[in-house]
């Protein structure tokens, strides 16, 4: 079997302090040879005296002076080669400065072969393109989540002050008091939920070192996520097919029992009233890999890219349920333990999560 190994760039074409090195010598040169051929013209064109000393000494200071002057005009020049580039970052730099992160440095990436980089200010023109990229996708996800958080909590807010100036009103009968305290008490969980996972997802955010000193028994934890979840909905019921013998690593004990109870949880939120969900986890080649499947309804394609974004929910009718927050903190926890997780999903087909950690 043939592999195809990509070609790796070299990094420079020319280093700068050479390409300038060389330019101000060949300018320099072109000006004495310029001065020169002039001067010799000049004195055979106009000079018909004996070749003395002295006009010796002036020929030399005249192709001094030319050299100068002509070598001076040619670099001032040459030079807008060099700050045109420099310029550009300037005001590409004062852009971002002043907020406006769509900033972006033209390369002339066509003309550089097999080199990665023209020189230095091309590198610096690449690298600052990236960074304003980065902080452009930033910017957005920022001005997204703040959007998301201000309709999550409004939601849950309305429904309690809306309930409370109900119960406050009186003339209510005990069975309804009780109704609309349970209501108020539904969406006051739904909003300390919210907080929790909002506080979680930040931590984890800033969170760049996993400390892996647990001994897990992944097998149990899972078992034991199957029995806290089966109380927190008491009125679904779910046939579970569990395949996981000994599956003993070390890692962070806390941070994994998020995955398995957030993956777990979707899967039960998801499929219908008595079918299946099988988990099965082994260790393959180092790795941790638990698969869950589901026969729920499945995600469309044109969904499947955004399920791990923050807020984001497939469908509306479980917004009260959640809060889109619970795959994003799986994905962000195995980005940490250094593994992934990719889904696989067909509309009303189920959906199948498989989660890679190495141990």
């Amino acid at each position: 079997m043939m592999k195809h190994h990509k070609k790796t760039k070299k990094t420079y074409r020319m280093s700068l302090r050479l390409y300038f090195s060389l330019v101000s010598i060949t300018t320099l040169c072109s000006a004495c040879v310029f001065s020169l051929v002039l001067v010799l013209a000049g004195l055979k064109l106009f000079y018909h005296g004996a070749f003395t000393p002295q006009a010796a000494i002036i020929v030399c200071l005249l192709i001094c002076f030319l050299t100068m002057f002509f070598g001076g005009i040619m670099l001032w020049f040459g030079a807008i080669h060099l700050t045109k580039p420099i310029g550009e970052m300037t005001e590409a730099v004062k852009r971002v400065a002043s907020g406006d992160f769509t900033a972006h440095i033209n390369r002339r990436e066509h003309k550089n072969g097999e080199y990665e980089y023209t020189n230095e200010i091309d590198e610096l023109a690449r690298n600052f393109n990236t960074m304003a990229a980065e902080l452009n996708g930033m910017d957005y996800m920022r001005k997204d989540f703040m959007s998301n958080v201000s309709h999550e909590v409004k939601t849950p807010v309305a429904a309690i002050t809306g309930f409370t100036e109900i119960l406050m009103d009186g003339g209510l009968s005990p069975e309804e008091q009780q109704e609309y305290l349970q209501l108020v008490n539904k969406e006051s969980l739904r909003l300390s939920r919210l907080c929790e996972n909002m506080l979680r997802m930040s931590r984890l955010d800033y969170q760049q070192i996993v400390v892996k000193r647990d001994n897990v028994r992944v097998d149990e934890q899972i078992r034991k996520c199957i029995i806290m979840l089966s109380e927190k909905w008491p009125d679904k019921y779910r046939n579970y097919e569990v395949e996981c013998d000994n599956l003993l690593v070390k890692s962070d004990a806390d941070l994994l029992m998020q995955i398995w109870v957030n993956l777990i949880d979707n899967a039960i939120k998801y499929s219908g009233e008595g079918s299946s969900i099988w988990i099965n986890g082994k260790i393959v080649s180092g790795q941790l890999l638990v698969t869950i499947k589901d026969e729920g309804e499945g995600i469309s394609l044109q969904k499947l890219p955004k399920i791990f974004e923050k807020f984001y929910q497939c469908e509306e009718s479980h917004k009260k349920q959640g809060n889109g927050l619970g795959l994003s903190i799986v994905k962000r926890i195995t980005e940490l333990l250094g593994g992934s997780i990719t889904c696989m999903s067909e509309e009303n087909k189920g959906t199948l999560m498989e989660v890679k950690i190495p141990v």
